[in-house]
């Protein structure tokens, strides 16, 4: 199994990933996610509109936690 970094960093720019939530634990994932967007945010890194790189949602009605690059291609 990938590491939560690993998880995240393969997410292709411009797409998203769908995990169901009986697998993860969003917290982790959020606070990871935080990580990565502030080391790029210090190598000059932002996504267009200066958004992070890198998001974590949830949604209950679908069961799934969704990780978005928000890098362009």
């Amino acid at each position: 199994m990938a590491t939560i970094r690993e998880t995240i960093l393969k997410v292709k720019p411009g797409k998203q990933k769908i995990i169901p939530l009986s697998e993860v634990e969003v917290t982790g994932y959020r606070q990871e996610a935080h990580e990565i967007n502030k080391e790029l945010r210090a190598k000059g890194i932002v996504a267009p509109d200066g958004r992070n790189a890198y998001t974590i949602s949830k949604n209950k009605y679908t069961n799934s936690m969704y990780i978005v690059n928000n890098l362009s291609k």
